[in-house]
């Protein structure tokens, strides 16, 4: 399978009145191997080949995507895309927490400590170790036991009031989809593969609203496991090498979350 979408000439347009910006982008869009049959296929690739919630404007730094919409093009297994921008909303036009579509944004910087047998140790690209190698970095175990590091982390939520309709039909999916995996593309000016999404809460506010709270961790060291090599009797391998005293010989890093998944795509307000 084999998606492709490409912007149609001059099909920019963008325009500025009353100091608000307003600006618009159009795609066709499909599949070279098997026809898309639903607009959810274009959707999820929004964030990687297409744009998504809160993308800037090619070139632009105030006018931001906020809606879109897909036709399918009759007689044709191709189908149009139309991304619209606009700039920062004004306070009274901003929705309001028990309003469809508000979106809150909670973070909590934190440390914590973990083992770590090496120090300033080279990490795989993405965090994804493709080959059996030692990690390299300073040594500072001590006879096999571990030194706990301090390792900056960040958790936040995004908190978002929905109707269930569009949480069963459209959100619940990709939060399925979504759990214990990591980015698959920069999300919230994190690089890839250094968030996990953790999972979601859903509670009932009103009498037809519901507020969804979507759990994720970031952690600049890809969330790697620092795993010694081991003899057959499952005591760690150790060696004596400049400081009188043995440490382990070969570290290996271990990705708990090797999956990927779109966090952009998880839901239509936010990404």
């Amino acid at each position: 399978m084999a998606f492709i979408a490409i912007e149609t000439l001059a099909s920019r347009d963008y325009s500025v009145s009353n100091g608000q910006t307003t600006a618009s982008r159009s795609f066709v869009c499909y599949d070279d191997t098997t026809a898309i049959t639903a607009p959810i296929t274009i959707i999820d690739n929004f964030g990687s080949t297409l744009p998504a919630i809160g993308d800037f404007f090619p070139e632009s730094l105030v006018a931001k995507a906020t809606s879109y919409a897909i036709t399918k093009r009759e007689g044709t297994d191709q189908w149009e895309l139309t991304w619209n921008y606009s700039s920062s909303q004004s306070e009274t036009e901003e929705k309001q927490p028990l309003e469809i579509g508000y979106v809150e944004v909670s973070v909590d910087y934190s440390a914590q400590f973990d083992d770590s047998y090496r120090d300033f140790a080279t990490l795989p690209t993405d965090g994804l170790p493709t080959v059996e190698a030692d990690i390299g970095g300073n040594r500072v175990d001590i006879c096999g036991s571990p030194l706990s590091l301090l390792r900056f982390k960040t958790d936040f939520s995004v908190t978002e009031t929905i109707d269930y309709s569009t949480y069963i039909n459209l959100i619940q999916p990709k939060v399925f989809a979504a759990i214990g995996k990591r980015n698959s593309a920069v999300f919230q000016g994190a690089p890839r593969g250094t968030v996990v999404y953790r999972g979601a809460s859903l509670r009932r506010i009103g009498v037809s609203l519901w507020q969804l709270s979507h759990s994720m961790q970031y952690d600049g060291f890809f969330h790697l496991i620092q795993v010694p090599i081991r003899d057959t009797n499952g005591d760690i391998r150790l060696k004596t090498f400049n400081l009188g005293y043995s440490q382990a010989e070969t570290i290996f890093h271990r990705q708990p979350f090797p999956s990927y998944s779109n966090f952009s795509v998880i839901s239509p307000n936010w990404s």
